[in-house]
């Protein structure tokens, strides 16, 4: 289970536990439904059933009313309507955001006889399409609204499009949905985070109709959808007979090659794997259904796994530990060692590492029998390396300088638009080879971002896209960030009384937070079954998680690198 499926699944553990002890609300009780297998967490979503607007009720009680009815989608949302005059309730789009606030610093200010201020504090924000983003700051949110007498009864005759719900109940009613798209090669398999209503009339066909739309905005470039321009449903739903999800297209794809078509069933049986109704896909275009086969060999690749035994330097030696042991790469070993490196990032054909040294960053080869420097610019931080070869570098102080060298050249410069960057502690791409994540410093605090990598034809990387801000990593001292997963990057960090802990921010969700061992200073990434990572301690420890604890793995450890995946 990926690092992505394990923190919604505690989240929504925990949240069906407090929501026994719920208080009840003034403009109604909500009821907690039958616990259904979910759609993505295995402990599936929660049925809120609200009450409709109380005879009598004031304008403050009806919006609060109206908030909690809004946590329900049941039917279109049908309840919450019932706090908005008719005329509104016809033009209110709950569908246009989410606010996900704390819910205890919710306040309401009345205005004069038919306005009322809410003031909220966000936590992060959904859009339209379902991309989550938590929120760059606590300042309260606020949203006006607008009442009118209908019958004599107080109702909203306007409010701002979307809904707000509390933190604990997002999980229950919103649900993680990975949209995948291909690497411009197609070798990949690459993941898109959105989040949907858990309970809508069908799931499914929020996914597809996301899917047909393409990738996020920061996505654009770095990814390709195997479905032609112009791709649309024919009907506005996606019904599941006896599990198969099925998919009406329009004739965009009519004269595809059977090739396209298979990547097309692909997209879309992985983006519906979180959809428990759903256990086969099939196509029709221009009203005719399609017999596609799988694609033959193995296919494009998902999630590339790492080598289970850590990357390191031990007792002199380079190579990957497995017991007291350690196994050499071949003809790549004995070079990076005589560079007395302090970083490594190792290719998944092993291959090429990527090392930093006392004199700058090496391209090391097992082809090639000198090291190369390809970046002497002081202050560089530790390297990273994409699986075509190409090591990339950038100087602490000059987080938007990277630079990117490959086999053959002089180092080719990549701009990076981090917003408001005054310095970078670590960079690493993604073992798909589609973006580039980076630990930066801005405005005081260390954020995680993330940028998709445009490549050219030939794929040589040629520019990056819109970056994009997913949040602020607490800490004191944050530095040391790794891919888990295809969807997970981790950041270790130091608090001010010394206290370690593992930052884990799911791109496109939510930050999850664990406790490091002590002296933690050094973090890699792994795959599959736990470890899902390894720390190596100032003392030279190298530790793993075990239970709810941490074990020394192996002692004098001088080193701990980054793997890109395995031959």
């Amino acid at each position: 289970m990926s690092i992505r499926k394990v923190v919604v699944a505690v989240v929504a553990a925990a949240v069906i536990a407090l929501a026994g002890c719920a208080t009840i609300p003034r403009s109604g009780p909500v009821h907690v439904g039958e616990n259904v297998r979910g759609q993505d967490n295995g402990f599936g979503p929660v049925d809120y059933l609200p009450s409709g607007p109380l005879k009598g009720a004031t304008q403050k009680e009806i919006l609060r009313g109206f908030i909690d009815a809004a946590v329900s989608p049941q039917n279109g949302y049908a309840v919450a309507q019932e706090f908005l005059t008719p005329k509104f309730a016809t033009t209110w789009n709950p569908d246009a955001s989410v606010t996900v606030d704390t819910s205890t610093d919710r306040t309401q200010t009345t205005i004069d006889a038919t306005h009322v201020m809410l003031s909220v504090t966000p936590v992060a924000f959904v859009d339209a399409d379902g991309n989550y983003r938590r929120s760059e700051s606590s300042t309260p949110l606020k949203q006006p609204y607008t009442f009118q007498k209908v019958k004599n009864e107080w109702r909203i005759s306007k409010a701002p499009n979307g809904v707000v719900i509390d933190s604990p109940r997002f999980t229950d009613v919103f649900s993680a949905h990975a949209l995948y798209f291909f690497s411009p090669d197609f070798a990949y398999l690459v993941p898109d985070e959105r989040w949907f209503p858990a309970r809508p009339t069908s799931i499914q066909t929020r996914v597809v109709k996301a899917l047909l739309a393409g990738p996020a905005k920061w996505l654009e470039g770095a990814v390709v959808s195997a479905f032609p321009q112009g791709s649309a449903l024919t009907a506005d739903s996606v019904p599941v007979d006896s599990g198969n999800a099925q998919v009406p297209l329009n004739n965009a794809a009519s004269g595809a090659p059977g090739l396209t078509l298979q990547r097309m069933k692909l997209q879309l049986t992985q983006s519906l794997t979180d959809v428990t109704s759903v256990t086969g896909v099939t196509i029709t275009i221009g009203g005719v259904e399609r017999s596609i086969t799988a694609l033959a060999g193995s296919g494009p690749i998902q999630d590339p796994p790492v080598d289970p035994n850590p990357l390191v330097i031990k007792d002199g030696k380079f190579g990957f530990l497995s017991g007291n042991s350690i196994a050499s790469v071949s003809d790549i070993s004995d070079k990076v060692l005589a560079l007395a490196p302090s970083a490594v990032t190792l290719s998944a054909d092993h291959q090429t590492a990527a090392v930093l040294s006392a004199h700058g960053v090496y391209d090391v080869r097992a082809s090639v029998d000198a090291p190369k420097l390809v970046d002497s610019r002081p202050g560089v931080i530790a390297p990273s390396l994409d699986n075509d070869g190409f090591v990339w570098t950038v100087p602490a102080a000059s987080p938007k300088a990277i630079q990117v060298a490959g086999a053959e050249g002089a180092p080719t410069p990549i701009a990076a638009g981090w917003p408001g960057a005054s310095s970078i502690q670590s960079i690493a791409v993604s073992r798909d080879g589609t973006r580039l994540a980076a630990l930066v410093q801005a405005d005081g605090h260390a954020h995680v971002m993330a940028a998709g990598i445009i490549r050219s034809s030939s794929g040589v990387p040629a520019h990056l896209g819109e970056p994009v801000d997913f949040g602020v990593v607490p800490g004191s001292d944050v530095r040391s960030l790794t891919w888990l997963d295809e969807l997970s990057v981790a950041a270790l960090s130091t608090a001010a009384q010394g206290e370690v802990a593992i930052e884990t921010q799911v791109l496109g969700g939510e930050l999850s937070h664990g406790t490091g061992p002590e002296g933690g200073r050094v973090l890699a990434g792994g795959s599959g079954a736990a470890p899902l990572y390894w720390v190596l301690s100032t003392d030279q420890s190298l530790q793993i998680p075990r239970g709810t604890g941490w074990q020394q793995k192996a002692d004098a450890v001088t080193l701990l690198g980054t793997q890109l995946g395995r031959p």
